[in-house]
């Protein structure tokens, strides 16, 4: 399994290597996340708002949180989480249009201005219209890129390339739908992140009971 699990990094990885003309995320992770945020700020959110471009779109209304225990409330459903342990710290958390939940990570380590950040998504396939591969891409809010399928055992994710350091995945389990933007990263990095953390989060805490 392990084996299996390094050839598909591999695989995401070379598949993304030429998307670079393209305009192109436990018991700790969901439960235990009700890490409270030091912070929401007004500030914070209008750099995040500066920031989206024009091949990044944020649906509305974003409903800030302070906490993630609030934000399960407000869903009714664990949004999924990092776990303390990854070296990330919980920045900002919203919640779209009552439906979605958004979580925002950024690296303790490095230089602050290079640090990697993580944006988290989650929804229910209910919540949606269409529950098809479409509708997975659209939650990430990333459009004018070139999703690659990438096979994992039994499941199915697609991955893209944003620009030089950022990419986005999008998937589902059980009943639910995922997405990740990762920001300064290089692709192998953020493939990783996602096969062997988010991936295997999901998996074991999100497939539907048979």
């Amino acid at each position: 399994m392990k084996m299996h699990w390094m050839t598909a990094v591999l695989a995401a990885a070379v598949a993304l290597t030429p998307v670079l003309s393209t305009t192109v995320a436990a018991e700790n992770t969901t439960a235990e996340s009700s890490a409270v945020l030091t912070e929401t700020s007004n500030d914070s959110m209008n750099a995040s708002e500066a920031a989206t471009s024009s091949s990044v779109q944020l649906p509305n209304p974003m409903v800030p949180y302070t906490s993630y225990s609030e934000m399960t409330a407000a869903l009714g459903f664990r949004p999924l989480a990092l776990p303390r342990a990854e070296g990330y710290e919980l920045t900002n958390a919203f919640v779209i249009g009552g439906t979605v939940g958004d979580l925002r990570y950024t690296s303790r380590y490095g230089d602050p201005a290079k640090r990697s950040q993580l944006t988290l998504r989650t929804t229910l396939l209910a919540s949606l219209e269409d529950s098809g591969s479409d509708a997975w891409t659209t939650l990430s809010g990333i459009y004018s890129v070139e999703w690659q399928p990438l096979r994992l055992g039994e499941n199915t994710i697609l991955i893209a390339q944003i620009d030089a350091t950022s990419f986005v995945a999008a998937w589902a389990e059980g009943d639910f739908i995922f997405t990740c933007q990762g920001e300064n990263f290089n692709r192998w990095d953020f493939t990783h992140r996602i096969v062997y953390d988010l991936i295997d989060i999901t998996e074991h805490y999100y497939t539907a009971d048979e």
